[in-house]
């Protein structure tokens, strides 16, 4: 069954789900390039892992225990054992405290590969919560900027509404979702394709190299696969909201939506 949005399904942004939704978006797009691309180039799904000290708990301060001074260093008149004993500080009491623990994130990409040399010509990079936060967002601000450096070119897709768009120059449309394409050859300038919740994902042509024809992969159409294979429309529960939240027009947009669609198929 097929989702009830044309475009992006908002509920498939839940924490929960996402996952496997770029897992299987990554395999998706490799499987949909490979009789494309050979037999001169080949996807191959790789994976970066790397670890963070951010950890979803809070880090509880445990406050210094204090010590009374006695001031300046003056005679006092020595006192028997046991009185000293008796006005000594209590045993200090231990305190339950949580330790930010290393956390480890695994994010597949693609790379295109020339099959004679193994040059890598083509980075396709699908963005997870973590690359767009916190420290997650600078580990991949650095390989993204390693990969500008480079003669790769770069294919972003963005598909999460939450969280701030990743730095671009001219990019100032609005937009909920957005795939960027960097061309090698063409840097610093860049394709922006900018589309809403409303809208069906775009069609874009991957690079290659300058004297290669391009595939043009319809991204909406992958998604729409991802969803029916994963069994979607019987485990989500579209009488709740979505999470991540949207604004309030756009719950009203997503509410509509449910409701048409709902409405169609008690008609049928």
């Amino acid at each position: 069954m097929p989702s009830l949005f044309p475009g992006m399904d908002p509920y498939l942004e839940n924490p929960a789900l996402w996952p496997n939704v770029h897992g299987r978006l990554i395999v998706a797009i490799a499987d949909a390039l490979s009789p494309l691309l050979l037999p001169n180039y080949q996807p191959i799904i790789e994976e970066s892992v790397y670890k963070t000290n951010t950890s979803g708990s809070v880090m509880v301060g445990v406050l210094d225990v204090a010590i009374q001074q006695t001031g300046r260093n003056e005679e006092r008149p020595s006192m028997p054992f046991e009185s000293a004993v008796a006005l000594a500080e209590p045993m200090a009491s231990p305190v339950v405290v949580e330790l930010p623990m290393p956390k480890t994130f695994r994010q597949r990409f693609i790379e295109i590969r020339n099959t004679a040399n193994q040059e890598v010509v083509t980075v396709i990079e699908v963005l997870s919560p973590a690359n767009k936060r916190g420290e997650g967002r600078v580990r991949y601000m650095q390989k993204r900027d390693q990969l500008l450096e480079s003669q790769a070119n770069l294919v972003e897709i963005d598909l999460l509404h939450k969280g701030d768009a990743l730095p671009m120059v001219g990019g100032d449309i609005f937009s909920h979702y957005r795939i960027v394409v960097s061309k090698a050859a063409n840097r610093p300038q860049a394709l922006l394709y900018p589309f809403n919740l409303a809208q069906p994902l775009p069609e874009v042509s991957i690079p290659l190299r300058s004297h290669d024809q391009e595939p043009v992969i319809s991204f909406q159409a992958l998604l729409s696969q991802v969803y029916d294979r994963s069994g979607y429309a019987y485990s989500i529960n579209y009488a709740e909201p979505p999470d991540p939240k949207w604004d309030k027009s756009v719950m009203v947009w997503i509410g509509q939506k449910i409701e048409a669609s709902l409405d169609h198929d008690m008609d049928n």
